[in-house]
């Protein structure tokens, strides 16, 4: 058998364990790239023999690095390899390394398919799937995992299964929500859509904001009028700062023609005092697509680097004006004067998301949400990230919601405390996710910083018992080297080879004689 494993030391190390976000930096204990599905199989026995959280990259865009393990020594499984797509009528069934764009074309060019998903055409297909994958044409269609039908994916202890509504539904629904914590997802099956024949992408200008009342009652108009707007509409009001005030737009798609679409809005755009700067129409799917993520959909390299810090903010019904105008006096007095570039957006949710699927179809925990939120903050070039930065998006949601109840896990926020990330992000699914934690994954073998833990036990797979190296947040410094796992090289532990070669033949995974559950029962 083959399989391609890469240790710290390896020529290619540096570069395939670089974070998205360069403001954290972990080393795993090893990489590996499986070409297959029994590669995944095989990597996860080995994890779980070594006693190694394992857990997996599909584009890599964690913003807390958790493709990488989120603390040092993790086993990585990289799939990026994994790029078949197969199709069987309005199914397609995807494996986990293909990313949005490479996917949106497959769907193109075979039937003139769609699906609704995000706007970077790198992002992976694991990961966004797993955590609801909202995009513009979820308010017609839902998000990403409501497209979801089945799911194959690598347990803990090694076996492949195909989750379903018929065949493991517990595990089913607790993959469409949270899905890094129960395995090894290898491929989704999605069940597309006729790709709309028109579609519009439009920019709104709105003018510039000085005072923290003004700004407050542009979003008051922004967000009563989209609370009815119909699903067609799918409309975010964007905005950062500078030392002038706050810019601000509103950005979109429209699922219909440009006639229709300037009908429904003009009414708003000349409330705000704001002008269309553009409303193109596309007959063409994925020509919208490369408007709305201003790049092709298929390019080669990883995303760029960026250093940054995130948070988000999920909320259910209209901002009363108090909170909107604390709010833009904390945009106007402070935060647009400080030395970080942010910027802050709030999608439209709504539509199909809560009206067409049940809130106990998945896992996600948001299905009635209105409005979500996400406030992001990076460093000029680079650079390490800046003293005040994490305070000041810190303060950029607590100043319009001072006590958060709901967040969104793909815009993954690593300083959220145990319970603020468990209740804001899954709600009062989490109990029901622990128990089938417990269920297939006893012994934690798939374990990350906000993975769902199981139940109450003691936890002793962490053999390096690291926070990670991670970049300080003030400094951008790197913190103390962490031992790998002791384990990892010795010449009586098989399962990884006792060499830094980074492609194996005749890798000794003993699979006849080691089962690490062997007295375990999965359920069925």
């Amino acid at each position: 058998m083959n399989l391609n494993v890469t240790y710290p030391g390896d020529s290619s190390f540096h570069s395939l364990s670089q974070t998205f976000n360069s403001r954290l930096s972990y080393t795993p204990a090893a990489i590996v790239s499986p070409s297959s599905v029994q590669d995944v199989e095989r990597l996860v026995i080995c994890g779980a023999r070594l006693k190694l959280p394992v857990v997996s990259r599909s584009g890599g865009h964690s913003y807390a690095g958790y493709g990488l393990g989120g603390v040092d020594g993790a086993l990585v499984a990289d799939l990026s390899s994994l790029k078949q797509i197969t199709s069987s009528g309005d199914n397609v069934v995807v494996q986990t390394g293909n990313t949005l764009g490479e996917v949106a074309t497959y769907l193109w060019d075979h039937g003139r398919r769609a699906l609704p998903h995000g706007t970077c055409p790198k992002v992976g297909t694991g990961g966004h799937t797993s955590y609801g994958g909202y995009g513009p044409y979820s308010r017609m269609a839902g998000l990403l995992v409501d497209r979801v039908v089945s799911a194959d994916v690598v347990l803990a202890n090694g076996t492949s299964v195909t989750a379903s509504e018929m065949s493991h539904p517990d595990l089913f629904w607790a993959l469409k929500g949270a899905a890094p914590s129960y395995g090894i997802v290898t491929s989704w099956t999605y069940s597309t859509l006729t790709a709309p024949m028109v579609s519009v992408s439009f920019f709104i200008s709105l003018p510039r904001y000085t005072s923290g009342g003004s700004f407050a009652t542009a979003f008051s108009k922004y967000q009563t009028f989209v609370h009815t707007a119909p699903r067609e509409l799918a409309m975010a009001f964007a905005f950062g700062g500078d030392s002038k005030g706050i810019g601000a737009q509103l950005t979109g798609n429209y699922f219909g023609s440009k006639s229709n679409f300037i009908n429904l809005v003009s009414g708003l755009v000349k409330d705000l005092n704001g002008s269309i700067s553009h409303a193109d129409e596309y007959p063409d799917w994925t020509k919208l697509l490369v408007a709305n993520g201003g790049e092709q959909l298929v390019t080669t390299g990883p995303s760029p680097p960026n250093t940054f810090f995130a948070k988000s903010l999920v909320t259910f019904d209209l901002l009363d004006h108090s909170s909107l105008k604390r709010w833009g006096d904390y945009l106007v007095n402070t935060a647009i004067h400080t030395d970080i570039g942010w910027f802050a957006q709030a999608d439209l949710y709504g539509g199909a998301i809560s009206s067409d699927f049940d809130a106990s179809s998945s896992s996600f925990a948001h299905r009635d949400a209105f409005l979500v939120f996400q406030f992001y903050g990076s460093s000029k070039d680079n650079a390490p990230y800046p003293s005040d930065g994490m305070n000041v998006i810190n303060k950029m949601l607590t100043s319009l919601s001072p006590n958060p109840t709901a967040a969104y896990p793909n815009y993954i926020d690593p300083t959220l405390t145990d319970s603020e990330w468990q209740s804001q992000y899954f709600g009062n699914n989490m109990a029901r996710l622990r128990e089938i934690k417990a269920s297939y994954d006893p012994n934690n073998v798939f374990k990350f910083p906000q993975s769902i833990p199981v139940g109450n036990m003691a936890d002793t797979r962490t053999p390096t018992q690291s926070m990670g190296t991670r970049k300080n947040s003030i400094s951008g410094t790197g913190g103390d080297d962490v031992p790998l796992n002791p384990h990892l090289h010795k010449s009586s532990d098989t399962c990884l080879p006792e060499t830094t070669v980074t492609s194996l033949t005749a890798f000794p995974f003993c699979l006849d004689s080691f089962h690490p559950f062997k007295s375990d029962v999965v359920p069925m």
